[in-house]
């Protein structure tokens, strides 16, 4: 199992938030036991981005829809 301390060479360049959800992802794919750890990151790490990207374009919409209202 990884942690925000201990986590594959793989995660380095994530940001913290986004690392910590690949970590989580990761984890629970090596628990599944269905695919190896090589794999597991590589998931995790390409599901974790995309998590990030909508996490990221919601907050816009919301930010966006704020200054709509505030006028």
């Amino acid at each position: 199992m990884w942690t925000p301390t201990h986590f594959p060479a793989a995660m380095r360049s994530l940001n913290p938030t986004t690392r910590a959800k690949a970590i989580e992802l990761a984890n629970q794919l090596l628990v599944q036991g269905r695919i190896d750890k090589q794999q597991a990151v590589h998931d995790s790490v390409a599901e974790a981005r995309r998590w990030a990207r909508e996490a990221s374009h919601v907050s816009d919409k919301a930010f966006s829809t704020a200054q709509h209202s505030a006028l």
